[in-house]
């Protein structure tokens, strides 16, 4: 991709290609990372200018004059990464048990995970996979598939948005992982949903590599879906016996669901209404079906920017058939 400017001063190019570094995209899948593999995605809202300015000054000046100019935004000598750290995060249970896990974080970048990778081995533990999923992807699906031809990874999503009546953008920004371990992101394409339409964007890479002396291929596929969602207002929990009957009645505000519900003794079955007001103000009520095999129970809430996620309670029969 070519950028067209107009040069007075130098200054005047450091301004120019600040301002307009989001035009600095490069097209098609991202920077190429050679043997490096693709392992998810870094969702962002503004562009993630890594575009090395300075040292595209300093190789080009000379040929830079008074005038029109181009920018070789795709030249990937001055291709930047945002490189995530591994960091050890505590989680608590609802029972107040507390664990440790290992997880790649992009530090001072505002942005949503999705990407599985390869912690390496230490004395202690051997290599595993993580995966860095934010709390903002929903319906996620990760796949691990390793064969004697083939080793893929893919990768599924979704990103639910309050209803919106005007557009919204974001960067698809891939992420990748070096033979060291190293994981980093470079910067991605723009989407841009149109009044509530939704959209999604596949990236796909096959690197061809040697191991032991025998070739197979390395291959990934990363989706990422954005879909609207009318935001919860009221989540009423129905207990019901074999007959239909109501036995209890709960009713909790969106993000407030206990961590743990109490089935009674009689319950067959659970019902979980979701209420809420589509675009034109309708109400709209929302039903789904719960028994005895089902765990968990889940309802959306609408977080302040906008995106609604998911919160999960533990289901805890008395009849024995949890």
């Amino acid at each position: 991709m070519k950028i067209r400017r107009s040069l007075s001063a130098l200054l005047a190019v450091i301004v120019a290609l600040s301002l307009f570094g989001c035009q600095l995209a490069r097209e098609g899948e991202g920077a190429s990372a050679g043997k490096d593999r693709l392992i998810g995605v870094f969702v962002t809202r503004d562009y993630l200018d890594l575009f090395d300015m300075d040292g595209y000054l300093n190789d080009n000046l000379q040929n830079l004059s008074g005038g029109e100019f181009y920018v070789d935004g795709n030249d990937e000598k001055y291709q930047g990464r945002l490189y995530a750290v591994l960091q050890e995060i505590t989680l608590t249970s609802d029972t107040g048990e507390k664990s440790t896990k290992q997880e790649y974080v992009f530090p001072g970048a505002d942005g949503i995970s999705y990407f599985a990778a390869r912690v390496p081995a230490t004395e202690g533990s051997e290599s595993y996979i993580t995966s860095g999923s934010d709390e903002a992807i929903s319906d996620g699906q990760l796949a691990l598939n390793y064969g004697d031809t083939e080793d893929k990874i893919t990768l599924d999503g979704t990103i639910y948005l309050a209803d919106l009546s005007g557009n919204y953008s974001c960067y698809i920004n891939p992420v990748y992982q070096s033979e060291d371990g190293s994981v980093y992101a470079v910067s991605g394409d723009g989407m841009e949903m149109c009044s509530g339409a939704g959209m999604s964007q596949t990236l796909e890479e096959k690197t061809a590599v040697t191991e032991n002396g025998v070739g197979k291929t390395v291959s990934s596929s990363i989706k990422i879906s954005i879909e609207t969602l009318s935001p919860p207002e009221k989540i009423v929990i129905l207990q019901m016996d074999k007959d239909s009957k109501i036995l209890s009645r709960a009713e909790y505000n969106p993000g407030e669901l206990p961590g743990t519900l109490k089935i009674e003794s009689a319950a067959a079955y659970i019902l979980e209404e979701t209420y809420s007001h589509d675009a034109s103000g309708e109400e709209v009520v929302t039903r789904k079906l719960y028994s005895p095999q089902d765990e968990t129970l889940s309802a959306f809430y609408a977080r302040a920017d906008g995106i609604c996620v998911r919160q999960w309670a533990a289901l805890e029969w008395q009849n024995g058939l949890s």
